[in-house]
């Protein structure tokens, strides 16, 4: 589920992470900062999206992501950056990668310039109207909102900021608990 919030309220949009979606929600909150934050993501910190609100410049868009870790690598969207410290710069991002293409990426980017995206990220009208133009040049299915972003940050700036708070991600199945069928 996403649900897009402007200050301190919400509003839940459509059951996809996708382009459309965000289109959708921005169309309802007009003015000031959007943020898209995935609902099976929780806070239980109820730190991340202030700490993803104070880190950059609310012009720029940007992500919050934890320091990576190649065993959750293949159900997170692994962000490659560029710069140093706690913010980044988004360069390139790997849709939940398998084995082997985590250990090219540690290998060829360097484990200190790899985050895993945690469902918070600020957009901007700029962003939004690059989003349009390509969900209406797309034909085939509905471009998921992490890819579209990624190819924005090759020519645009996409911030990267790390969080180290954990997130509860309820869309990653537990270890310690059986999947029950049909769910």
């Amino acid at each position: 589920m996403l649900t897009c919030q402007h200050g301190a309220g919400s509003r839940r949009i459509e059951r996809a992470a996708d382009v459309t979606s965000v289109l959708n929600g921005s169309e309802h909150l007009r003015t000031g900062e959007f943020y898209v934050v995935f609902a099976d993501n929780v806070d239980p910190t109820h730190t991340a999206l202030s700490t993803l609100v104070t880190a950059t410049p609310s012009v720029i868009p940007a992500v919050l992501a934890a320091l990576f870790d190649a065993s959750a690598a293949s159900s997170h969207g692994v962000i490659v950056c560029t710069g140093e410290g706690p913010v980044q710069r988004m360069v390139g991002l790997v849709e939940k990668p398998d084995r082997d293409e985590t250990v090219r990426l540690e290998a060829e980017c360097g484990i200190a310039n790899l985050r895993l995206l945690q469902g918070r990220m600020r957009v901007t009208p700029r962003l939004l109207r690059y989003l349009s133009a390509v969900a209406q040049s797309t034909t085939t299915s509905e471009p998921k909102f992490s890819l579209a972003l990624a190819l924005y940050a090759r020519s645009h700036r996409v911030d990267v900021v790390t969080s180290t708070q954990p997130l509860t991600d309820f869309g990653v199945p537990s270890p310690t608990r059986a999947l029950v069928p049909g769910r």
